[in-house]
């Protein structure tokens, strides 16, 4: 089961340090979030890893560009086989572990092996692979000789091309050194030049928008939208139930996030739920500066502290 999978998770990254966050329920783009160690991962848990899909995908790697966070997958397998704990998979351009891949990575043992489209892909340092060779005496007609290749692939490799794991293997043994490199999956997400919307539907999101500041929209997340430079996320919600829902999951939100929570409301005769401003839409139309409404959350934030 996948809540099985995700208590496993969830153990495994506090027991190395980690202060974590589930969001299983949230109906998010990832399930948990742990920041530990100057790393910040958000995880989605899938027992078949083919069961991602392509919006969750796009909305977690733009949370993650905006947060500086490593965006991951960890699962069991794919409709076609079980993954290994050495190779790195990959669904929509989110690198994709098993449990015993990522416990292996936050030991910092590197994987080195992709699988890409069933076929086992490695990195070679070019560098060393001509130097080796030269060192050796082999010309590349010898060394595609000698590892069933060609010339032509052979030169490829000494330029930076991967090459299956097999030839790789074949290399290291002919010259007798390690030329395979590790793929470093504790970079976070590059930042993006469109994380920024601005053509926003929603009319009361869009008012805060109008208000001076940039937004990034979300579908599949525990908060409906954040506004980066002044690390704010909000949520929204109508009825009593939805808001004091919703202002549970940014409270778990605004621990690994670092971001000050808010919730809209169309109406709400509270103020703040668990020290969660909440701001009626109404209150949003005699604003003019963004100024205001920070002003209007820290207020109530206090009165709530």
């Amino acid at each position: 089961m996948r809540e099985v999978l995700l208590m496993k998770i969830i153990a495994l990254l506090k027991e190395k340090g980690f202060l974590v966050e589930s969001f299983l329920h949230a109906h998010s783009c990832f399930d948990l979030a742990g920041k530990g160690h100057g790393l910040f991962f958000l995880v989605k848990v899938l027992n078949n890893i083919d069961a991602l899909r392509e919006e969750q995908a796009l909305e977690l790697k733009k949370l993650s560009s905006l947060f500086a966070a490593i965006p991951m997958v960890v699962g069991e397998k794919s409709k076609a086989f079980s993954l290994k704990e050495n190779s790195v998979y990959e669904r929509y351009g989110i690198n994709v572990l098993s449990f015993r891949g990522f416990s292996e990575l936050l030991e910092e043992n590197l994987p080195s092996i992709r699988v890409f489209k069933g076929k086992e892909i490695v990195e070679l340092d070019p560098e060393k692979l001509r130097q080796r060779r030269k060192e050796m005496g082999f010309t590349l007609e010898e060394i595609a000789q000698k590892i069933d290749s060609t010339v032509e692939s052979v030169h490829r490799y000494e330029k930076g091309a991967n090459v299956s794991l097999g030839k790789a293997e074949a290399l290291e043994d002919l010259l007798g050194t390690s030329l395979i490199k590790k793929i470093d999956l504790l970079k976070g997400e590059k930042q993006e030049k469109n994380v920024f919307d601005s053509d926003i539907e929603d009319e009361c999101l869009g008012k805060i928008q109008g208000l001076g500041v940039e937004l990034s929209v979300f579908k599949h997340a525990p908060f409906r939208a954040s506004v980066k430079k002044e690390t704010l996320i909000i949520g929204k919600g109508n009825t009593k139930i939805e808001i004091r829902k919703k202002a549970v999951e940014l409270i778990h939100a605004k621990n690994v996030f670092g971001s000050s929570p808010l919730i809209l409301a169309k109406e709400s005769s509270q103020k703040a739920v668990g020290n969660v401003p909440v701001i009626e839409e109404e209150e949003l139309e005699s604003m003019s500066r963004f100024n205001e409404l920070r002003e209007l959350i820290r207020e109530r934030s206090r009165k709530n502290a």
